[in-house]
């Protein structure tokens, strides 16, 4: 592919990013010192009147089965809060601060509706059609934001949304709000639960409605879709301060952090806003530096999203969470974005009280993000091998987290190799929600012997100037998804030059030899923003990319 296209196609992306930023800022409250918000009544976003419910309590919700699911508003400091649910009755008072909180007697699962009266003694608040089943969290950029109407036109989209009528599906779209203080992030999300519909899931993300209705067909249980996503947004922006200083060594998020909750304490209350115009990216003009050709927006600073979109939800009861994000950190040159991960994951399980809740990961897929980002031969630069290895990474390191691979969701597999990389935003939605039911299924759920991932790298050993490669998740063996030979292997001597190499399959293994390589040390396999790679198991899930060094 021609230099000057490549640098078409990026810019391209970068206006993409303008089109999905929507500029703001904020950062974050005493988190810093490893405390939890207090969602007192004299806090902005309250409701006001005497009993008021937070706004993930609405008709037609899912609550999660199996746990003590909470259920929290505002009301009049000590007024007695009644809650009565499916023969089950709770009670609690309202604090000094206005705020009362109390959890349900764990509930089954439940596809008959019920109703939810919630009393002060004074006013009664009815809440209609809840079900109980599995609820899961769908977050992260524009991939995940991209909805059925959207994007997924190219894939049998009538089709698909005229068979999105599931009444046991329920939906809740967080939309994109800004929260422009640091120390007030929003408590109530502007949103309510809708059952899934072809008009309602028109609307929602593809990937989020395919991984819930896939889990809806095994599992015969309702399932709730939590959507809070923001397209060409950087994964510090999901993060919150708590996961950057307490499970995390990101000194410069950390500085600003700093810098940004001192500016605004000595606001002392003010209602100005933390960017003045919007013109800068940090409060009192202090830069957060995002290192992208982009002039730096508030909206990437860190715990900007988090606060406005995530912490509304807490503590909602979930089942877990699907991510899918990386491609803005790409852009940025990200080295440190398993460190991101780690803190966002992190922080997260810490804020909800709910334990390592499920967390999975979607690899982003193979994109030509041009000769900056992907070197003048698509790996002399690999920023995007590099988030791969993170995500990877996040996924073996964190306990209860997975990743699916998305190396193949290209149009088509036996296309030539640019219509494959030239889309950051594949079509191919479906296959990306349902091997994230697969794979949810698998751990989360217990189903035994279900394949749920695509050839993984387990080690690499010399054999006669020959490199045989064994790998888990083979699953009834290794295939070529199209043409006559396994590409995009690459060796390497001391030297660290690489270069292409031969490589065919052997029983669950793949050997691998150049001839100009005598004495390899280094192997890769699709580190390349422009690998389309042909390795997979018989599941007929894609093989992961993979840089090592051998043993000899």
């Amino acid at each position: 592919m021609k230099t000057a296209k490549r640098w078409i196609l990026s810019a391209n992306y970068l206006v993409t990013l303008v089109i999905f930023g929507v500029i703001f800022a904020a950062a974050t409250i005493a988190l810093f010192a490893g405390n939890s918000y207090s969602k007192s009544r004299t806090s902005p976003g309250v409701p006001d009147g005497p009993l008021a419910l937070s706004s993930m309590f609405t008709n037609h919700m899912v609550l999660q089965r199996g746990m003590s699911d909470p259920v929290w508003g505002w009301g009049a400091p000590g007024d007695q809060i009644t809650i009565r649910f499916a023969n089950h009755t709770v009670t609690t008072r309202v604090r000094p601060n206005g705020q009362w909180k109390t959890r349900l007697t764990p509930l089954s699962a439940s596809a008959l509706p019920h109703s939810m009266s919630i009393s002060d003694g004074t006013q009664t608040i009815i809440l209609r059609d809840i079900l109980v089943g599995d609820v899961w969290l769908c977050s992260g950029q524009s991939n995940m934001q991209y909805p059925m109407a959207g994007w997924f036109h190219r894939t049998n989209l009538k089709a698909a949304l005229a068979a999105a009528d599931h009444q046991t599906i329920r939906l809740y779209h967080v939309p994109m709000v800004e929260s422009m203080f640091a120390g007030r992030p929003h408590l109530t999300a502007p949103a309510k639960w809708q059952p899934c519909t072809p008009k309602t899931a028109a609307s929602f993300s593809a990937v989020a409605y395919f991984f819930g209705n896939a889990l809806r067909k095994r599992l015969h249980v309702p399932i709730g879709l939590i959507e809070a996503d923001w397209g060409g947004t950087s994964i510090e922006a999901w993060t919150s301060a708590v996961g950057f200083f307490k499970y995390s060594h990101l000194k410069k998020e950390q500085d600003w952090l700093k810098h940004a909750m001192a500016y605004e304490a000595a606001l002392h209350g003010s209602t100005a806003p933390a960017n003045r115009a919007r013109l800068v990216n940090a409060p009192g003009g202090y830069p957060y530096d995002f290192q992208s050709t982009l002039r730096p927006d508030p909206h990437q600073n860190p715990t900007t999203l988090f606060n406005g979109m995530i912490y509304p939800l807490i503590p909602y009861a979930l089942r877990g969470v699907i991510w899918y994000q990386g491609e803005n950190n790409v852009l940025s040159h990200d080295t440190h974005y398993y460190a991101q991960l780690k803190a966002l994951i992190m922080g997260w399980r810490h804020l909800w009280h709910q334990g390592d809740f499920p967390f999975y990961i979607v690899q982003i897929a193979p994109f030509n993000y041009g000769q900056k980002w992907c070197g003048p031969n698509g790996n002399d630069a690999p920023f995007e091998p590099l988030i791969w290895q993170a995500e990877e990474k996040a996924a073996a390191d964190l306990k209860n987290t997975g990743i699916v691979g998305t190396m193949d969701i290209g149009p088509g597999a036996t296309q030539i190799l640019d219509s494959n990389v030239n889309n950051i935003h594949p079509a191919n939605k479906h296959a990306v929600g349902h091997r994230l039911a697969l794979l949810a299924l698998a751990k989360t759920y217990g189903w035994k012997k279900l394949p749920f991932a695509g050839p993984t790298f387990q080690s690499a050993m010399f054999h006669k100037n020959r490199v045989v490669i064994h790998f888990s998740h083979v699953d009834g063996g290794l295939i070529l998804r199209y043409g006559n030979a396994l590409n995009w292997f690459q060796l390497a001597g001391d030297n660290e030059h690489f270069g292409s190499a031969k490589a065919r399959i052997v029983g669950d293994t793949v050997v691998v030899s150049a001839t100009d390589v005598k004495h390899p040390r280094f192997v890769r396999f699709g580190w390349s923003c422009v690998a389309v790679p042909n390795l997979a198991n018989k599941a007929g899930l894609p093989a992961m990319p993979f840089e090592a060094q051998m043993s000899p």
